[in-house]
């Protein structure tokens, strides 16, 4: 008799103070960037201080939302019990309109994906707590 294979907790991300205004906006399934206020420069991942002037002023932009495909990489092994039936799946890199760039996953067949590609962020609502980023091919 073979054992049921044991249930996993889906891995979420810890929200920190730098973060927590990220995540807020894609729970309101906004799309932002941090700005330095000084400098004007967007910056991605969220910083302390700008890297640019050293400025703690830091503040949030929303973005359109609306980018291309700059890179990827295809999953074949789980980096977490929770994702053994998922693979193979697809991490992209995605520049922004904005011209920042962000890593999300995407709904999107592994063979359709390519350089350039138009793309435009989708949210998933995982729990009360946590909306991931989630990209899909432009139409």
């Amino acid at each position: 008799m073979t054992q049921p294979m044991p249930q996993f907790p889906r891995p979420l991300p810890q929200i920190d103070r730098d973060h927590a205004e990220w995540w807020a906006g894609l729970r309101r399934q906004e799309l932002l960037v941090q700005e330095c206020l000084r400098c004007r420069k967007q910056l991605f991942p969220p910083e302390p201080l700008c890297p640019h002037c050293h400025s703690p002023e830091m503040g949030w932009r929303r973005s359109s939302g609306i980018g291309k495909v700059y890179s990827w990489v295809i999953v074949r092994r789980p980096s977490h019990p929770w994702f053994a039936d998922k693979v193979p799946y697809a991490v992209v890199v995605v520049e922004m309109q904005e011209g920042f760039r962000v890593v999300g996953s995407i709904d999107c067949p592994i063979e359709k994906l390519r350089d350039g590609l138009p793309v435009e962020a989708g949210f998933e609502d995982v729990d009360e707590r946590v909306t991931l980023l989630r990209f899909r091919v432009a139409v």
